[in-house]
Formats: C-alpha cells, sequence, structure tokens
C-alpha cells in the first residue's frame, strides 16, 4: 500500500469530498480518510450529512409532505381521497430514503474514482 500522498483529507462530507477531488483535479496525490461505512461494512462517503443528517431528513420530509398534501390539500383541487384509506408506509418511506442516500454515496465514489483520489475508511 502506497503511504505517501500530497493531500489527506480527513472526512468525506461536503466540504471535505470537495476539497479531495479538487486537489486531485490540480495534480496532487490526493487520500480522503472517512469514518461511515455502510451495515455491509463497505465505505459510504459524504459524511454526517449525507448518510444521517441533512439528506436523509429531506428525503424523510418530502415524504412526509406527501402525505399531508393528499390528505388536506388535494381536494382544492377537485382530486378527492378517501381519507380513511390514506395510509403510511414506514418501510417504504425507508425504503426511498435509503436509495436516495445510497445514489448519492454512490455518486461521489464515482467521482473520487474519476479524479483518482484514494479513499480510506478511519478516524483521522
Amino acid at each position: 500500500m502506497d503511504t505517501h500522498y500530497d493531500v489527506i483529507v480527513i472526512g468525506a462530507g461536503p466540504g471535505g469530498y470537495v476539497a479531495a477531488i479538487r486537489a486531485a483535479q490540480l495534480g496532487l496525490k490526493t487520500v480522503c480518510i472517512e469514518k461511515w461505512v455502510k451495515d455491509d461494512g463497505s465505505p459510504s462517503l459524504g459524511g454526517t450529512c449525507l448518510n444521517v443528517g441533512c439528506i436523509p431528513s429531506k428525503a424523510l420530509l418530502e415524504s412526509s409532505y406527501k402525505f399531508r398534501e393528499a390528505k388536506d390539500e388535494l381536494g382544492i383541487h377537485g382530486i378527492v381521497v378517501n381519507n380513511e384509506d390514506l395510509t403510511i408506509n414506514i418501510a417504504e418511506m425507508m425504503h426511498r430514503k435509503n436509495k436516495v442516500v445510497a445514489g448519492l454515496t454512490k455518486g461521489i465514489s464515482g467521482l473520487f474514482k474519476v479524479n483518482k483520489v484514494k479513499q480510506l475508511s478511519g478516524i483521522g
């Protein structure tokens, strides 16, 4: 394993992954160290914001807003929803949230690959 790098970025959150990519684009040999791992043990880029903070919260909020819109606001458009049959499937909401997070973390991983940023799991 090569242990010489020009730049070591601690954390692959919104600031860290952008810094790592830019350093690599400037020709510096760059590694980014991230502590987040998925349930299967594989690395999960994006930091707190993407893995458990901002993005998952916003995905769940959007689903909740859709429920409230169906329940309380569609009637003004002439769309009638029988509120007795309107339910929330929490498992499906969580599945959608997980897909959103997975897609974005995969995107960061792809950017690392294209820009030749090495990623390591760990704490700095």
